[in-house]
């Protein structure tokens, strides 16, 4: 019989088991699991980079469809920057999401081939904090 360390809101964790999402996994197949923290420079990185990668697909998917349209809008208008205020656009609104995404904590979840992957979000550090200690005695008790 699998003993219970932790079951709440989507995580799972026995002493031969970790469920996430649905997912099961073999506690021996799981190396660890980390709770990354993102700092401010780390999420204002993200969002323009963030920004940056859609404005370099609003031209590349653009090209055929967006920038003829602007292009015509301009050209009839009394102002000649609107491809300018649109990219402008797309740039702070993409930076504005990619920098809230990062809210709060991220748990990363690595395996014993090496990979990695994160499996959840939370605002609040003490629910990953207690997955964290089931899964520690959890792998002490295999």
């Amino acid at each position: 019989m699998d003993k219970v360390f932790f079951d709440s809101y989507g995580y799972k964790v026995t002493n031969k088991s970790f469920t996430y999402k649905g997912y099961n996994e073999n506690i021996d197949n799981v190396l660890s699991l980390n709770i990354i923290e993102w700092s401010k420079v780390q999420r204002i990185k993200y969002g323009i980079g963030l920004g940056i990668f859609s404005v370099i697909m609003f031209y590349t998917i653009g090209w055929f469809l967006v920038l003829p349209i602007l292009g015509a809008l301009s050209e009839e208008a009394p102002y000649t920057y609107i491809t300018e205020s649109v990219t402008l656009v797309v740039f702070i609104s993409f930076s504005v999401i990619g920098y809230f995404s990062r809210k709060g904590y991220t748990l990363e979840l690595e395996r014993n081939n090496g990979n990695k992957g994160t499996i959840g979000k939370s605002l609040n550090r003490n629910y990953f904090d207690e997955l964290l200690s089931a899964f520690v005695q959890a792998k002490k008790l295999k």
